[in-house]
């Protein structure tokens, strides 16, 4: 689910897209203010995100994170999660689908 440092910090956007692609996903490019917070909240749809610059604490059930860049995290459709982003923001590839 959560997999620190999947992506080289050198890794073109590229190449991040084409893994995303691969896995099923189609990914957008968000870029979230300074210590926006994303309440608790659930979806039907399996989300997968890649950070590229900044940070995120992301909890996810009971286990928190801290997204930074070159992290991946997929959460898997129905289940609960939330975040603060960083002070610096946070810009990542966010991408879902029905699984």
């Amino acid at each position: 689910m959560f997999e620190k440092k999947h992506f080289d910090k050198n890794a073109s956007r590229g190449k991040i897209i084409e893994e995303m692609i691969h896995e099923g996903f189609k990914p957008k490019l968000i870029n979230d203010k300074a210590n926006y917070i994303y309440k608790i909240h659930k979806h039907p749809e399996t989300k997968l995100i890649v950070c590229l610059e900044g940070s995120m604490k992301v909890k996810v059930l009971n286990k928190e994170y801290i997204f930074e860049p070159g992290d991946k995290l997929k959460i898997p459709g129905n289940t609960l999660h939330s975040g603060i982003v960083g002070d610096s923001g946070c810009l990542y590839f966010w991408s879902e689908k029905v699984t």
